[in-house]
């Protein structure tokens, strides 16, 4: 099958820089990833062992592993201002973004623009379905 991304629909390895977790993350579509991403428990990991990634079309991720989907503008916009928050929270001199931003959600509406370019990626959860079963 013939995809514009080499990554596309494969199953990854991300490992964290000290080597102590590892993470498999499934790309669910035709598009790029990123080559680092944050692990839940805060560390950062980079794509791994890319000779071992698994072309998985039809992967069903099961509830508590994570995927990367295409951004959303409503996501692009909860995660712009939560950086843009925590930019204003920890601003300090040469890294004070009141230099030009009046607020955080000032800030956010130029970072809403950078981060929803065409194929951009989210790492998001694969939640519970209410009934318990597989996730719809």
């Amino acid at each position: 099958m013939n995809h514009q991304h080499g990554e596309a629909f494969a199953i990854m390895t991300y490992r964290s820089d000290d080597g102590t977790e590892t993470e498999r993350i499934w790309n669910s579509r035709d598009g790029v990833t990123p080559f680092v991403v944050t692990l839940r428990s805060g560390k950062v990991a980079h794509h791994v062992d890319w000779s071992s990634d698994v072309y998985a079309p039809d992967h069903r991720p099961q509830p508590g592993e994570r995927m990367f989907v295409d951004l959303t503008p409503e996501r692009a916009r909860e995660l712009a201002l939560r950086n843009a928050r925590q930019a204003f929270a920890e601003a300090r001199p040469g890294l004070d973004p009141r230099v030009r931003w009046a607020t955080p959600e000032a800030m956010a509406e130029t970072l809403v623009a950078e981060y929803l370019r065409p194929g951009a990626p989210d790492l998001v959860e694969v939640p519970a379905s209410p009934e318990g079963g597989e996730p719809a």
